[in-house]
């Protein structure tokens, strides 16, 4: 039987469907996953989105502070013996990454990198990414989030070969199910619970810190409430910009700030919303925005994660200039207009092509293909 280690700095709430297809898939083909996590740090911890699996293994990261930045170490190579393939996230801060790449050269465990290619909220020539890709192709497989990263290491150099196309993503049929599943009861409840009367309702969903640019989005709010009498605007998630929209929430009784949700419950808001408000970095929060026919808008921010490319302008979604001005334009327009109805049947069609059965199934011949 082969042997596979997969290490997370953090696990993820949104993961935990992924990695429980991912190693029952490969079980099925003779191939052990252990998977080895830590706990997210006090700051990034306001975001509340961890969870447990049964089956894995928790070990304590351990923050090193070295000239200003923070390092992790990820204590966990007794859990390492015997594995024939170890993937780790390619990130500049986790020192167990350089020794891995040291050893690979010596012990029979290949090296796989899972990831982005690059700090994405960070610029081309920055310290941090010049540093990172000297090391891109110091591993034997790459698992790259889009064909988009692929395409990157290729230019980068990497052999086009030995990379896999993950295509990362949500539950979305889950999802689907549990919005199907939200009865008119429900929502009418809800509405009135909050206020709430016509159908013209944003809805921000996400971790909230800065490159989510909240002050962007609170302002375009005041803009469209002044074309849109009707319109209201619900906020969930949590992080240390929270304090931001709860501050807004309490001037405007039109502003519902909720707190971080999970399952029905989340699926619920979007349930009664119109339009995903997310103006600042993209990431798999778009798979929300075509599972749950709430097509995003967003603006040419250059820092979205990946997933930005599953965005198809006027189809499944909007993206605009980047001022606060054009955001809150489009946004008015489209309510005004009721143009949004036209891009559902795309959102639906966008949250079928993207899934986690198609990601598990990618992961799973990413491996198999890495082990041979």
């Amino acid at each position: 039987m082969k042997r596979v280690a997969i290490i997370q700095r953090t696990l993820v709430q949104y993961r935990q469907e992924f990695f429980d297809g991912l190693k029952n898939a490969l079980a099925k083909e003779g191939v052990e996953l252990t998977l080895i996590y830590g706990k997210q740090s006090n700051e990034e911890g306001l975001k509340k989105d961890e969870v447990e699996l049964s089956w894995s293994k928790y070990v304590p990261n351990i923050e090193i502070k070295f000239g200003g930045r923070t390092l992790i170490w990820q204590p966990c190579l007794q859990e390492l013996k015997g594995k024939d393939l170890i993937i780790v996230e390619s990130a500049n801060k986790l020192i167990l990454n350089y020794l891995l790449m040291i050893s690979r050269r010596v012990f029979k465990a290949k090296l796989g990198f899972w990831g982005h290619g690059r700090n994405r909220q960070d610029t081309e020539n920055s310290f941090a990414n010049q540093f990172k890709y000297l090391f891109l192709k110091q591993c034997d497989w790459w698992f790259a989030y889009t064909s988009g990263v692929k395409d990157f290491l290729i230019e980068k150099g990497y052999p086009q070969s030995q990379i896999t196309i993950v295509q990362n993503a949500i539950d979305t049929q889950f999802i689907q199910q549990e919005y199907a599943q939200t009865t008119e009861l429900e929502v009418m409840e809800l509405k009135k619970e909050l206020g709430i009367e016509g159908e013209q309702v944003g809805i921000f969903c996400g971790g909230i810190y800065p490159e989510k640019r909240i002050d962007f989005l609170l302002e375009a709010c005041l803009n469209i409430k002044k074309e849109v009498p009707n319109f209201h605007m619900i906020f969930i998630g949590s992080g240390i910009d929270a304090l931001k929209i709860t501050n807004a929430a309490m001037q405007y009784p039109w502003i519902h700030y909720v707190g971080p949700k999970f399952g029905k419950d989340r699926v619920k808001y979007f349930k009664i919303s119109t339009l995903f408000l997310m103006p600042g970095l993209v990431g798999l929060g778009i798979l929300d925005a075509f599972a749950l026919e709430t097509p995003i808008v967003t603006t040419r921010y250059e820092f979205h994660s990946p997933e930005i490319e599953y965005l198809e302008h006027g189809k499944n979604g909007l993206i605009v200039a980047n001022t606060i001005d054009q955001y809150s334009r489009a946004v008015i327009q489209l309510l005004l207009s009721g143009d949004y109805v036209q891009m559902l049947g795309n959102c639906r069609e966008s949250a079928k092509k993207y899934t986690i059965e198609t990601m598990v199934e990618n992961f799973k011949t990413g491996i198999l293909q890495a082990l041979n």
